[in-house]
């Protein structure tokens, strides 16, 4: 394995303990996902699915996030890449930073979606804006592997949701 890809392994799951601990802070008084935290952090992962469960399907970010990681990672659930990717799309077109990552991760090696560079760099260009620093790696990784036009892609694919996002400030 090289040492980008144990880099970027190990970014993925420091990423992946700080959005466990970071989803509480996140999250919205009530409902059950400081439940479904709490049993993550005991290791009983079926239980913090089916806390968080109803939480994601109603759009809350964190909880997607933790679902996708969950997915990820095979934690109380047959470990499935694209269905990992399609919650952390859901967290991540929110703005949940470590999404963010672990879609740009995902993108990078193309595990539970195809292999593209620029939406790798893409992703984690966006979850470095959002404050996660690990995301540089990531970003700097990928951009290694684009042509001139794919950067431009990238670049505009950034931009793009930025405007969404941000109301064009930047």
């Amino acid at each position: 394995m090289s040492s980008l890809r144990r880099y970027l392994c190990r970014s993925a799951l420091r990423a992946g303990v700080a959005a466990a601990a970071l989803l509480l802070l996140a999250a919205a008084p009530g409902g059950d996902f400081r439940a479904g935290l709490s049993a993550y952090n005991s290791g009983d992962y079926v239980t913090a699915m089916r806390d968080w469960l109803p939480l994601a399907e109603r759009g809350d970010a964190p909880a997607q996030a933790g679902i996708g990681f969950l997915f990820h990672k095979g934690l109380g659930v047959a470990q499935d890449d694209a269905e990992a990717a399609s919650w952390f799309e859901k967290a991540a077109e929110q703005g949940q930073a470590e999404a963010q990552l672990l879609l740009g991760t995902l993108f990078f090696f193309g595990q539970g979606v195809p292999q593209n560079y620029p939406m790798a760099f893409a992703w984690c260009e966006i979850a470095g804006t959002n404050g996660q620093s690990d995301a540089l790696e990531c970003r700097d990784a990928a951009l290694e592997h684009m042509t001139s036009a794919e950067m431009k892609r990238s670049f505009r694919l950034v931009a793009e949701w930025l405007d969404r996002h941000r109301g064009g400030e930047r």
